[in-house]
């Protein structure tokens, strides 16, 4: 007995989309608020000094502070009177500096011979923000996050089951918190530590994620013998730079977040990784720089061209983007100074607006050039909400209002009750309604958003539908050829059909002629489409797609498929027989076919193959009816040609009646018989009955008595050679 297996619906991943909104959510919160202070600006402006990580020995000092007297290295003790616990007193103190006060700083100096402690004051002015500064805040602050964010949530909801799409969105989150943001400490308690938490663990995380997207992005890294052992001593020794980098960043995070109000207490921790600061700053770079490596060298492996093309412009992009940026940091770490101390500030601004090149190129090959796929997906994924979801929503809640309106109503007097009734039947009609609205709302969706893809299913739709009532093979041919050509703008297409075991050209579209080219059912293309009887993609760049191993495969026909330009073979098959494909070059904008294009063309192909056994079977109806009257016309003729060698006059017998008739089983037969007048008033009988064995009878009246005469004839053994018949005489 067969077992039979029930198709398993895929559930919804609601964990997934789940996971996403706690996630928009976060990156909504810390990106608003970060927002507030970049668009609303600083409103004074205060010498600037930072001191260092985990501690109040000042690190970084402005020459305006300096001017006041702040030297680096000085032990930060008080600001405004409050004793210096963390970075939320020099921010809070900060934020309510007015224009025209000072900010009061007590430090204490580690030279020996300095004043044990000293006030100093830093004046406070109004703000005289550049528009380039103000500009770079708001490109970092806000416009590239804010991108950022939409490209990795828009790939995740189209693609929630994808780990490369939830691999990009991690990249997405943390590409923007690489730039330092020194205004979280003063966003208040609980905020400024979640802030700072997800601000440090992203950005700790991105060498990581770049590696990993390197590697895996679009497809993960070719597997060869050539490359195979080196690819996986690079993840090997990745690996042990990967998970120490994972480790320490999430102690600095730690830190991050503990000198905010209490720096002593996390002091310990900062001085145990100090020691590894240097090799871990170096394995980021490491980490970095393997993600150029690895799209360079797959752009290289690259197997299609289409392939190649999207890791050629995302390493391109890439490249221009972030180069700028690593030379200036390193020599910034070379020359062991800030960059605006080097540099001017102009080339800064420069170099910022090239690292927003980055997420534009991944965007560009993600969504133009589709990487991943994910207009398709995210038009189902619409789809399906507006034909399940929400029709069923909106179902429920026209139906809740009905049966509301209604109970209140017939409760009432009876004038409202014939409200109710009509109220009830209107509302009947506009329930069943609905899911005509959705099928309309659907088709609006397409035709806005997704008016590309909805032009080509809806063309190939139709044209399927209008293959199956033509029965003539070149209007059909052409009319296939021409729509897809138009729809999916492809350069070139040729329809091979099968005759007497040779599949040749029989309608040809963006050639100089007709290709003088011919595939014997023997050949390799020919038994791979009649094995598969799916679309078959060319790839003869590739040593290892179906045209190099399959074992009849031969350079004159990689050639053959060569010359027509194939990407894909669309084979048109009725049952079990191949009656010829369709090969297809490749499309003016150089895009690979998608999924979507293979599936619509796939049931083309199959519509016309159905077009063409139909064609065939009424062209062969046509053939056998002309041919049976033909044959119908030459038994007639034969028939009027057999009654005319019967006896047309009957010799007259004195004395006799006679009569002769013969009856074939069809409408000729090879049956004779004749009266010939004897001497002596006798009457002589011949009939001739080839290759039977059978009697045939007559009869004559005779004039006197009126009894009847009969008379037969026998044939009997083999007929003489010279005529073959015998006479009888009566």
């Amino acid at each position: 007995m067969q077992k039979t297996t029930t198709p398993r619906t895929t559930k919804p991943p609601l964990i997934q989309y789940v996971l996403l909104a706690i996630i928009c959510l976060m990156a909504v919160l810390y990106h608003v608020r970060l927002a507030q202070d970049v668009l609303h600006g600083e409103k004074v402006d205060v010498p600037y000094f930072a001191p260092q990580t985990a501690s109040a020995s000042l690190e970084r000092v402005t020459p305006a502070a300096a001017a006041a007297g702040l030297q680096s290295g000085d032990i930060l003790v008080a600001i405004n009177g409050r004793p210096y616990t963390g970075t939320a007193i020099l921010a809070e103190e900060s934020a309510k500096a007015q224009p025209g006060t000072s900010l009061a700083v007590t430090v204490r100096s580690p030279k020996p011979g300095a004043p044990e402690e000293h006030a100093l004051q830093l004046p406070v002015t109004s703000s005289k923000a550049r528009a380039t500064a103000v500009g770079t805040d708001i490109l970092i602050g806000f416009a590239l996050p804010v991108f950022c964010i939409l490209l990795g949530l828009w790939v995740v909801a189209a693609r929630p089951r994808d780990p490369l799409a939830w691999l990009l969105l991690g990249l997405m989150l943390s590409f923007p918190q690489i730039f330092e943001v020194s205004t979280i400490a003063g966003w208040g308690p609980g905020l400024r530590e979640l802030g700072m938490a997800y601000h440090n663990v992203l950005a700790g995380a991105w060498p990581i994620l770049m590696y990993f997207f390197g590697l895996y992005f679009p497809e993960p890294f070719p597997v060869s013998p050539r490359w195979s052992l080196r690819s996986q001593g690079w993840k090997i020794w990745l690996w042990i730079g990967a998970i120490p980098l994972a480790f320490f960043s999430l102690a600095e995070t730690v830190v991050r977040i503990g000198e905010i109000s209490n720096y002593e207490r996390v002091e310990p921790i900062y001085r145990m990784a100090i020691p590894f600061r240097g090799y871990l700053q170096v394995m980021a770079y490491i980490l970095v720089s393997t993600f150029f490596a690895a799209i360079g060298m797959k752009s290289g492996l690259a197997i299609s061209a289409d392939a190649k093309r999207r890791l050629r412009l995302l390493y391109l992009g890439t490249s221009l983007a972030m180069t700028p940026a690593l030379v200036i940091t390193l020599i910034e770490l070379l020359r062991g100074n800030a960059a605006h101390k080097i540099f001017p500030d102009w080339l800064g601004v420069v170099v910022l607006a090239m690292l927003a090149l980055f997420p534009l190129t991944l965007a560009y090959v993600i969504v133009v050039q589709r990487a991943l796929d994910v207009r398709m997906v995210l038009r189902q994924g619409l789809q399906y909400a507006l034909a399940k979801t929400g029709l069923r929503v909106l179902q429920m809640a026209a139906s809740t209002m009905m049966i509301t309106a209604l109970v209140y109503l017939i409760g009432r007097n009876s004038h409202q009750k014939l409200t109710a009734i009509a109220i009830g039947i209107i509302g009947f009609f506009a329930i069943r309604r609905i899911r005509w609205v959705g099928e309309k709302l659907r088709l609006w969706l397409d035709r806005r958003f997704f008016r590309e893809a909805y032009n080509v299913e809806q063309v190939l739709t139709e044209l399927g539908d209008q293959v199956r009532s033509m029965i003539e093979p070149r209007p059909l041919l052409e009319t296939v050829v021409t729509r897809i050509a138009e729809t999916l703008h492809v350069r070139n297409i040729a329809v091979l059909l099968s005759g007497s075991e040779i599949y040749q050209p029989a309608y040809a579209l963006g050639f100089a002629g007709t290709p003088a080219i011919e595939f014997p059912s023997s050949t390799a293309t020919i038994k791979h489409l009649q094995q598969s009887r799916e679309p078959a993609r060319v790839y003869l760049e590739d040593a290892g797609s179906w045209i190099y191993s399959e074992p009849q495969a031969t350079e004159e026909e990689r050639g053959k498929l060569g010359e027509l330009g194939a990407e894909l073979l669309l084979p048109l098959v009725v049952r079990d027989k191949l009656l010829g494909f369709i090969s297809l070059g490749p499309k003016r904008s150089e895009e690979p076919y998608s999924g979507s294009d293979v599936r619509l063309l796939k049931s083309v192909a199959m519509q016309t193959g159905l077009a063409l056994e139909n064609a065939n079977l009424m062209r062969a109806v046509a053939d056998a009816v002309a041919q049976r009257e033909r044959l119908n016309r030459e038994v007639e003729i034969a028939r009027e040609v057999q009654e005319r060698l019967f006896p047309q006059k009957l010799p007259e017998i004195q004395g006799l009646d006679y009569s002769g008739h013969c009856r074939p089983a069809l409408g000729v037969g090879g049956d004779y018989y004749d009266f010939l007048a004897l001497p002596e008033g006798h009457l002589g009988v011949r009939a001739a009955l080839p290759h039977r064995r059978r009697f045939r009878q007559g009869h004559c009246r005779g004039p006197d008595d009126g009894q009847l005469a009969s008379f037969a004839t026998r044939r009997s053994g083999a007929s003489t050679p010279e005529s073959g018949r015998r006479d009888r005489q009566y």
